[in-house]
């Protein structure tokens, strides 16, 4: 669901920021901030879900291996995607190429967050018996 999230925020961003005018009747920078909306919707969900516990064994094991995102990286995760879909930035967008970068570097720190989270989880995971 996170990359899922990620893939449409980003696809749609780039309607959303650069194209303007109609196809077939429908406003292309209102379809992709529509897109980036449902892509930020599903990212929001995928980050939550990684609070969840992950319960190895059956059910009932007193051994039981599993890792959780801290809170404060998820806050930070979640406060990243508002950042980057939200219109209201430090560095306004029409200041190129700032204004941009300032939301580029936002998604590269999620990039990396995200990454970092699945290769701990993928660890923890290999460690069940």
């Amino acid at each position: 669901m996170i990359w899922l999230g990620l893939i449409l925020l980003v696809a749609g961003a780039v309607p959303a920021l650069t194209v303007d005018g109609d196809l077939g009747g429908v406003d292309i920078t209102l379809a992709g901030a529509a897109v980036m909306a449902v892509g930020a919707v599903l990212l929001i969900a995928g980050i939550l879900r990684l609070r969840r516990r992950r319960r190895g064994g059956p059910a009932g094991s007193a051994a039981q291996a599993y890792y959780r995102t801290s809170t404060g990286k998820i806050v930070a995760m979640v406060v990243a995607v508002v950042y980057i879909v939200s219109p209201v930035d430090l560095i306004p967008d029409f200041f190129l190429p700032f204004g941009i970068v300032d939301d580029a570097s936002a998604l590269t720190w999620l990039l990396f967050a995200l990454g970092q989270e699945y290769t701990r989880r993928s660890r923890t995971e290999r460690r069940i018996p």
